[in-house]
Protein backbone atom coordinates (compact mmCIF):
# COMPACT_ATOMS: atom_id res chain seq x y z
CA UNK A 1 0.00 0.00 0.00
CA UNK A 2 1.11 3.34 -0.95
CA UNK A 3 1.47 5.59 2.16
CA UNK A 4 4.04 8.66 0.91
CA UNK A 5 5.59 9.63 -1.80
CA UNK A 6 7.70 12.00 -2.90
CA UNK A 7 6.97 14.48 -6.15
CA UNK A 8 10.17 15.60 -7.24
CA UNK A 9 12.08 17.20 -9.73
CA UNK A 10 11.65 20.64 -11.72
CA UNK A 11 8.12 19.90 -12.49
CA UNK A 12 5.39 22.87 -12.57
CA UNK A 13 3.21 22.94 -9.28
CA UNK A 14 0.91 24.60 -10.76
CA UNK A 15 0.95 22.94 -13.61
CA UNK A 16 -2.78 20.98 -13.99
CA UNK A 17 -1.21 17.34 -14.63
CA UNK A 18 0.72 17.83 -11.55
CA UNK A 19 -1.79 19.97 -9.83
CA UNK A 20 -4.04 17.23 -10.46
CA UNK A 21 -1.91 14.15 -9.25
CA UNK A 22 -0.85 15.70 -6.17
CA UNK A 23 -4.23 16.90 -5.14
CA UNK A 24 -5.61 13.32 -5.56
CA UNK A 25 -2.96 11.65 -3.79
CA UNK A 26 -4.17 13.49 -0.56
CA UNK A 27 -7.38 13.06 -1.48
CA UNK A 28 -6.76 9.28 -0.75
CA UNK A 29 -4.68 10.09 1.91
CA UNK A 30 -1.37 9.71 1.26
CA UNK A 31 1.44 12.06 2.49
CA UNK A 32 2.76 14.01 -0.52
CA UNK A 33 6.18 15.78 0.59
CA UNK A 34 7.31 18.02 -2.62
CA UNK A 35 10.77 18.70 -3.63
CA UNK A 36 10.94 20.97 -6.60
CA UNK A 37 13.25 23.09 -8.14
CA UNK A 38 12.57 25.29 -10.88
CA UNK A 39 14.27 25.40 -14.38
CA UNK A 40 14.45 29.36 -16.14
CA UNK A 41 11.33 30.07 -18.12
CA UNK A 42 12.10 29.59 -21.99
CA UNK A 43 9.88 28.87 -25.15
CA UNK A 44 10.17 25.60 -26.59
CA UNK A 45 12.11 26.85 -30.02
CA UNK A 46 14.93 28.44 -27.43
CA UNK A 47 15.20 25.99 -25.90
CA UNK A 48 16.33 24.14 -29.61
CA UNK A 49 19.00 27.07 -29.98
CA UNK A 50 22.71 26.82 -29.20
CA UNK A 51 22.38 29.65 -26.30
CA UNK A 52 18.86 28.33 -25.11
CA UNK A 53 20.18 24.96 -24.81
CA UNK A 54 23.19 26.31 -22.89
CA UNK A 55 21.17 28.33 -20.34
CA UNK A 56 18.75 24.82 -19.70
CA UNK A 57 22.23 23.39 -18.69
CA UNK A 58 22.82 25.69 -16.60
CA UNK A 59 19.38 25.60 -15.39
CA UNK A 60 19.08 21.83 -14.76
CA UNK A 61 23.06 22.06 -13.33
CA UNK A 62 21.37 24.57 -10.38
CA UNK A 63 18.36 22.29 -10.16
CA UNK A 64 20.07 19.53 -9.00
CA UNK A 65 22.18 21.37 -6.59
CA UNK A 66 18.62 22.80 -5.05
CA UNK A 67 17.26 19.44 -4.93
CA UNK A 68 20.45 18.27 -2.97
CA UNK A 69 19.87 20.45 -0.58
CA UNK A 70 16.35 19.89 -0.17
CA UNK A 71 16.97 16.33 0.88
CA UNK A 72 16.99 15.04 4.23
CA UNK A 73 17.70 12.00 6.72
CA UNK A 74 15.26 9.40 7.19
CA UNK A 75 12.76 10.04 4.34
CA UNK A 76 10.70 7.72 3.99
CA UNK A 77 8.67 6.94 0.73
CA UNK A 78 7.38 4.51 -1.17
CA UNK A 79 7.67 5.98 -4.53
CA UNK A 80 9.02 8.97 -5.85
CA UNK A 81 7.62 10.65 -8.85
CA UNK A 82 9.15 12.81 -10.94
CA UNK A 83 6.49 14.70 -12.29
CA UNK A 84 6.22 17.09 -15.73
CA UNK A 85 8.76 18.79 -16.66
CA UNK A 86 11.00 16.22 -15.47
CA UNK A 87 12.99 14.50 -18.09
CA UNK A 88 16.55 15.73 -16.97
CA UNK A 89 16.15 14.44 -13.28
CA UNK A 90 15.23 10.77 -13.79
CA UNK A 91 18.58 9.90 -13.34
CA UNK A 92 18.58 11.69 -10.18
CA UNK A 93 15.52 10.52 -8.96
CA UNK A 94 16.80 7.11 -9.76
CA UNK A 95 19.91 7.72 -7.12
CA UNK A 96 17.19 8.83 -4.61
CA UNK A 97 14.88 6.06 -5.15
CA UNK A 98 17.58 3.09 -4.71
CA UNK A 99 18.53 4.63 -1.80
CA UNK A 100 15.79 4.83 -0.29
CA UNK A 101 14.49 1.35 -1.63
CA UNK A 102 11.27 3.25 -3.30
CA UNK A 103 9.92 2.76 -6.46
CA UNK A 104 10.23 5.21 -9.28
CA UNK A 105 8.22 6.93 -11.09
CA UNK A 106 7.81 9.27 -14.27
CA UNK A 107 5.05 11.42 -15.48
CA UNK A 108 6.53 12.58 -18.73
CA UNK A 109 3.05 13.78 -20.57
CA UNK A 110 4.93 13.94 -23.80
CA UNK A 111 8.53 12.44 -25.58
CA UNK A 112 10.64 15.37 -26.32
CA UNK A 113 11.70 14.27 -29.68
CA UNK A 114 7.98 13.71 -30.41
CA UNK A 115 6.88 17.39 -29.22
CA UNK A 116 10.40 19.17 -30.66
CA UNK A 117 11.15 17.40 -33.88
CA UNK A 118 7.70 15.89 -34.80
CA UNK A 119 4.71 18.05 -33.79
CA UNK A 120 6.73 21.34 -33.26
CA UNK A 121 9.23 20.88 -35.81
CA UNK A 122 11.67 22.71 -34.41
CA UNK A 123 15.07 20.24 -35.00
CA UNK A 124 15.38 18.11 -37.76
CA UNK A 125 14.61 14.52 -37.61
CA UNK A 126 17.98 12.43 -38.15
CA UNK A 127 19.61 15.31 -37.53
CA UNK A 128 22.63 15.94 -34.63
CA UNK A 129 20.13 17.81 -32.69
CA UNK A 130 17.25 14.95 -32.66
CA UNK A 131 20.00 12.41 -31.82
CA UNK A 132 20.95 13.88 -29.10
CA UNK A 133 17.10 14.71 -27.46
CA UNK A 134 16.70 10.83 -28.32
CA UNK A 135 19.33 9.98 -25.99
CA UNK A 136 17.74 12.12 -23.53
CA UNK A 137 14.05 10.62 -24.04
CA UNK A 138 15.95 6.99 -23.71
CA UNK A 139 17.79 7.80 -20.76
CA UNK A 140 14.70 8.81 -18.62
CA UNK A 141 12.10 6.61 -20.48
CA UNK A 142 13.98 3.33 -19.35
CA UNK A 143 15.37 3.99 -15.68
CA UNK A 144 11.99 4.22 -13.88
CA UNK A 145 9.88 1.48 -12.63
CA UNK A 146 7.09 2.99 -14.38
CA UNK A 147 5.89 5.58 -16.63
CA UNK A 148 2.78 7.17 -16.86
CA UNK A 149 1.14 8.13 -20.32
CA UNK A 150 -2.35 10.00 -20.42
CA UNK A 151 -3.79 8.01 -23.63
CA UNK A 152 -2.87 4.40 -24.60
CA UNK A 153 -2.41 5.64 -27.55
CA UNK A 154 0.61 7.81 -25.85
CA UNK A 155 1.54 4.32 -24.66
CA UNK A 156 1.94 2.55 -27.20
CA UNK A 157 4.06 5.14 -28.97
CA UNK A 158 5.87 4.67 -25.85
CA UNK A 159 6.62 1.14 -26.63
CA UNK A 160 6.95 1.64 -30.50
CA UNK A 161 9.56 4.30 -29.97
CA UNK A 162 11.33 3.77 -26.93
CA UNK A 163 11.29 0.16 -26.81
CA UNK A 164 9.66 0.34 -23.11
CA UNK A 165 7.74 -2.92 -21.95
CA UNK A 166 3.86 -2.93 -21.71
CA UNK A 167 4.38 -3.99 -17.69
CA UNK A 168 6.17 -1.06 -17.24
CA UNK A 169 3.49 1.78 -18.33
CA UNK A 170 0.55 2.98 -16.64
CA UNK A 171 -2.32 4.80 -18.09
CA UNK A 172 -3.29 7.63 -16.27
CA UNK A 173 -5.59 10.59 -17.74
CA UNK A 174 -5.10 14.17 -17.33
CA UNK A 175 -8.02 15.18 -15.31
CA UNK A 176 -9.04 18.46 -14.42
CA UNK A 177 -9.33 20.23 -10.60
CA UNK A 178 -13.15 20.33 -9.90
CA UNK A 179 -15.49 23.37 -10.08
CA UNK A 180 -18.00 23.95 -7.65
CA UNK A 181 -19.87 26.17 -9.83
CA UNK A 182 -20.68 23.83 -12.44
CA UNK A 183 -24.31 22.53 -13.15
CA UNK A 184 -24.16 21.78 -16.93
CA UNK A 185 -26.81 24.02 -17.95
CA UNK A 186 -26.33 25.54 -21.05
CA UNK A 187 -25.76 29.75 -21.28
CA UNK A 188 -28.44 31.58 -22.68
CA UNK A 189 -26.64 34.90 -24.75
CA UNK A 190 -28.74 37.79 -24.84
CA UNK A 191 -31.06 38.47 -27.14
CA UNK A 192 -28.62 39.94 -30.87
CA UNK A 193 -25.82 38.41 -28.76
CA UNK A 194 -23.04 35.63 -30.37
CA UNK A 195 -22.14 32.33 -29.31
CA UNK A 196 -19.09 32.33 -27.39
CA UNK A 197 -16.72 29.57 -28.54
CA UNK A 198 -13.27 29.63 -26.63
CA UNK A 199 -9.70 27.90 -27.39
CA UNK A 200 -6.83 28.24 -25.24
CA UNK A 201 -3.31 26.87 -25.59
CA UNK A 202 0.34 27.32 -25.97
CA UNK A 203 0.19 28.02 -29.48
CA UNK A 204 2.09 24.91 -31.01
CA UNK A 205 1.10 23.16 -34.00
CA UNK A 206 -0.72 20.95 -31.86
CA UNK A 207 -3.76 23.06 -30.95
CA UNK A 208 -4.26 23.59 -34.84
CA UNK A 209 -5.82 27.02 -34.03
CA UNK A 210 -5.57 27.80 -37.86
CA UNK A 211 -8.14 25.48 -38.26
CA UNK A 212 -10.47 27.68 -35.81
CA UNK A 213 -9.60 30.17 -37.66
CA UNK A 214 -10.93 29.03 -40.97
CA UNK A 215 -13.68 27.78 -39.10
CA UNK A 216 -14.49 31.17 -37.93
CA UNK A 217 -13.94 32.51 -41.71
CA UNK A 218 -16.75 30.32 -42.66
CA UNK A 219 -18.77 31.36 -39.73
CA UNK A 220 -17.78 35.73 -40.40
CA UNK A 221 -21.87 36.15 -40.79
CA UNK A 222 -23.47 33.88 -38.13
CA UNK A 223 -23.87 34.54 -34.51
CA UNK A 224 -20.49 33.03 -32.94
CA UNK A 225 -17.68 34.87 -31.16
CA UNK A 226 -14.11 32.83 -30.83
CA UNK A 227 -12.06 33.96 -28.13
CA UNK A 228 -8.38 32.64 -28.16
CA UNK A 229 -6.14 32.78 -25.20
CA UNK A 230 -2.60 32.08 -24.75
CA UNK A 231 0.95 32.63 -26.27
CA UNK A 232 3.46 30.70 -27.60
CA UNK A 233 5.17 29.26 -31.08
CA UNK A 234 2.76 29.89 -33.51
CA UNK A 235 1.45 33.67 -31.97
CA UNK A 236 2.63 35.98 -34.22
CA UNK A 237 1.35 34.05 -37.20
CA UNK A 238 -2.01 33.50 -35.59
CA UNK A 239 -1.98 37.06 -34.88
CA UNK A 240 -1.24 38.05 -38.58
CA UNK A 241 -3.69 35.16 -39.63
CA UNK A 242 -6.73 37.28 -37.76
CA UNK A 243 -5.84 40.16 -38.92
CA UNK A 244 -5.24 39.72 -42.75
CA UNK A 245 -8.38 37.81 -43.04
CA UNK A 246 -10.37 40.59 -41.38
CA UNK A 247 -12.17 38.06 -38.83
CA UNK A 248 -13.73 40.75 -36.74
CA UNK A 249 -15.31 37.65 -35.36
CA UNK A 250 -11.83 36.88 -33.43
CA UNK A 251 -10.74 38.23 -29.98
CA UNK A 252 -7.21 37.40 -28.58
CA UNK A 253 -6.57 38.28 -25.26
CA UNK A 254 -2.74 36.52 -25.18
CA UNK A 255 -1.67 34.62 -21.98
CA UNK A 256 -3.33 35.07 -19.15
CA UNK A 257 -3.21 33.34 -15.19
CA UNK A 258 -4.92 29.87 -14.50
CA UNK A 259 -7.41 31.55 -12.46
CA UNK A 260 -8.63 34.00 -15.10
CA UNK A 261 -8.79 30.84 -17.77
CA UNK A 262 -11.29 28.99 -15.58
CA UNK A 263 -13.51 32.02 -15.41
CA UNK A 264 -13.56 32.37 -19.27
CA UNK A 265 -14.14 28.16 -19.54
CA UNK A 266 -17.17 28.82 -17.45
CA UNK A 267 -18.40 32.02 -19.20
CA UNK A 268 -18.18 30.20 -22.98
CA UNK A 269 -20.80 28.95 -24.09
CA UNK A 270 -18.56 26.20 -26.36
CA UNK A 271 -15.15 25.17 -25.64
CA UNK A 272 -12.56 23.58 -28.02
CA UNK A 273 -9.81 21.22 -27.63
CA UNK A 274 -7.01 20.18 -30.33
CA UNK A 275 -7.47 20.11 -34.06
CA UNK A 276 -4.04 19.48 -35.08
CA UNK A 277 -3.05 16.81 -38.27
CA UNK A 278 -0.05 15.51 -36.34
CA UNK A 279 0.97 11.82 -34.92
CA UNK A 280 1.45 13.57 -31.37
CA UNK A 281 -2.00 15.31 -31.68
CA UNK A 282 -4.17 12.13 -32.38
CA UNK A 283 -2.42 10.62 -29.37
CA UNK A 284 -3.36 13.00 -26.58
CA UNK A 285 -6.31 14.69 -25.11
CA UNK A 286 -5.21 17.69 -23.14
CA UNK A 287 -6.01 19.58 -20.02
CA UNK A 288 -8.00 21.98 -21.94
CA UNK A 289 -10.76 19.69 -22.76
CA UNK A 290 -10.76 18.13 -19.48
CA UNK A 291 -11.04 21.52 -17.78
CA UNK A 292 -14.20 22.16 -19.83
CA UNK A 293 -15.65 18.91 -18.92
CA UNK A 294 -15.48 19.78 -15.14
CA UNK A 295 -17.08 23.13 -16.25
CA UNK A 296 -19.72 21.04 -17.42
CA UNK A 297 -19.29 23.15 -20.94
CA UNK A 298 -20.08 21.31 -24.40
CA UNK A 299 -16.82 20.27 -26.06
CA UNK A 300 -15.95 20.38 -29.59
CA UNK A 301 -12.19 18.70 -30.39
CA UNK A 302 -10.61 16.51 -33.26
CA UNK A 303 -12.16 12.58 -33.39
CA UNK A 304 -8.66 10.81 -32.52
CA UNK A 305 -7.62 7.69 -31.55
CA UNK A 306 -6.63 9.81 -27.87
CA UNK A 307 -9.99 11.39 -27.92
CA UNK A 308 -12.08 8.58 -28.24
CA UNK A 309 -10.30 6.63 -25.26
CA UNK A 310 -12.03 8.53 -23.36
CA UNK A 311 -14.86 10.43 -24.86
CA UNK A 312 -17.69 9.36 -27.18
CA UNK A 313 -18.63 11.52 -30.38
CA UNK A 314 -22.29 13.07 -29.67
CA UNK A 315 -22.44 11.98 -25.91
CA UNK A 316 -19.96 13.31 -24.34
CA UNK A 317 -18.34 15.53 -26.78
CA UNK A 318 -18.60 16.41 -30.75
CA UNK A 319 -15.68 15.09 -32.41
CA UNK A 320 -14.89 16.43 -35.77
CA UNK A 321 -12.03 15.23 -38.40
CA UNK A 322 -8.45 16.66 -37.90
CA UNK A 323 -8.11 20.04 -39.77
CA UNK A 324 -11.61 20.46 -41.22
CA UNK A 325 -12.74 23.84 -40.76
CA UNK A 326 -16.01 22.88 -42.14
CA UNK A 327 -16.93 19.91 -39.81
CA UNK A 328 -15.59 22.25 -37.12
CA UNK A 329 -17.90 25.33 -38.64
CA UNK A 330 -20.85 22.63 -38.95
CA UNK A 331 -20.17 21.75 -35.14
CA UNK A 332 -20.65 24.65 -34.05
CA UNK A 333 -23.72 25.39 -36.12
CA UNK A 334 -25.29 22.07 -34.44
CA UNK A 335 -24.31 23.21 -30.84
CA UNK A 336 -26.48 26.53 -31.72
CA UNK A 337 -29.51 25.00 -30.01
CA UNK A 338 -29.24 25.37 -26.34
CA UNK A 339 -30.90 22.07 -25.50
CA UNK A 340 -27.87 20.62 -27.56
CA UNK A 341 -25.09 22.62 -25.63
CA UNK A 342 -26.69 21.52 -22.34
CA UNK A 343 -27.04 17.94 -23.24
CA UNK A 344 -23.78 17.47 -24.57
CA UNK A 345 -22.88 19.59 -21.21
CA UNK A 346 -24.22 17.60 -18.87
CA UNK A 347 -23.07 14.08 -20.28
CA UNK A 348 -19.51 15.79 -20.21
CA UNK A 349 -19.95 16.83 -16.39
CA UNK A 350 -20.97 13.11 -15.16
CA UNK A 351 -18.14 11.60 -17.30
CA UNK A 352 -15.48 13.85 -15.42
CA UNK A 353 -17.07 13.19 -11.77
CA UNK A 354 -16.86 9.35 -12.73
CA UNK A 355 -13.22 9.24 -14.71
CA UNK A 356 -11.46 12.17 -14.20
CA UNK A 357 -11.15 14.51 -10.91
CA UNK A 358 -8.51 13.87 -8.91
CA UNK A 359 -9.13 11.35 -6.83
CA UNK A 360 -10.09 9.03 -9.97
CA UNK A 361 -6.93 10.02 -12.01
CA UNK A 362 -4.58 9.50 -8.63
CA UNK A 363 -6.58 6.32 -7.86
CA UNK A 364 -4.92 5.02 -11.45
CA UNK A 365 -2.12 5.62 -10.22
CA UNK A 366 -2.15 3.83 -6.57
CA UNK A 367 -3.85 0.83 -8.59
CA UNK A 368 -0.23 0.88 -11.18
CA UNK A 369 1.90 1.44 -8.12
CA UNK A 370 -0.07 -1.86 -6.79
CA UNK A 371 1.11 -4.27 -9.75
CA UNK A 372 3.63 -6.40 -8.73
Amino acid sequence: MTRAVAYFGTYEPDYPRNAVLIAGLREHGVEVLEFQAALPRMAAAEMAGARGAARLAGGVAAAHARLLAQHRGGLAVDAIIVGYPGHFLVPFGRLLAAFRHARLVFDPLVSLLDTFAGDRGLVRSGGAKAAAIRAIDEVAFRLPRLVLADTWAHATYYQEALGLARDRLAVVPVGALPEPRADGVAGTPAPGEPLTVLQYGKWSPLHGAGVVLAAAELLRSEPFRFVLIGEGQLSAELRGSIAARGLTNVEWLGELPAGELRAHTLAADVCLGVFGGSEKAARVVPNKVFDALACGRPVVTADSDGAREWLRDGETALLTPAGDAAALAAALRRLLDARERARLGRGGLALYRRAFTPAAVAGELLAALERP
